[in-house]
This record gives C-alpha cells, sequence and structure tokens, in this order.
C-alpha cells in the first residue's frame, strides 16, 4: 500500500488547460533558460505542418485546445522526464 500511495505521489500528471508560451516551453525544457525553452519549443512548432500556425509572435498564450494539439503531436512533457 505505501508503494502505491509513493508512485501515486511521485507521478508528474499535466493538465491540459491554457498556458503562457514560455510557461510551456519551460515545462518541456525545465533545465535551460526561458528564452532557450521559448526558442526550441518555436523550433517543434515551425517544423511540424500542423502547428505552424501557433508561431503568431502576437499571441502570448496557448488556449487549451492548443495545447491538447501540441500534446497529440509531440506528447507529454513529462513523457521524457
Amino acid at each position: 500500500m505505501f508503494k502505491q500511495k509513493w508512485k501515486a505521489m511521485s507521478e508528474k500528471r499535466f493538465e491540459i488547460k491554457a498556458y503562457g508560451k514560455s510557461e510551456l516551453a519551460m515545462i518541456y525544457f525545465p533545465d535551460v533558460s526561458k528564452e532557450t525553452a521559448l526558442k526550441r519549443l518555436n523550433v517543434w512548432l515551425k517544423i511540424n505542418p500542423r502547428l505552424r500556425y501557433l508561431l503568431n509572435p502576437n499571441v502570448y498564450n496557448y488556449t487549451p485546445k492548443q495545447v491538447r494539439q501540441i500534446v497529440e503531436e509531440v506528447g507529454e512533457p513529462y513523457d521524457s522526464q
């Protein structure tokens, strides 16, 4: 029973909700600066034709629908950690 509780506590769950661009980038790339994380996320968006429209420089937040699209294309951020 203790192991089950420990496992549940240690598992990170990604929530589909609205995120700022930098905020989402830092979730995907937590070990780099905010600027570098945003550049890396933008590269992912640029090379993916279905996500390229999200590169609008005048938009600072992703809607839950856009976040869901990103996750469906590149996976959840915590999957790779």
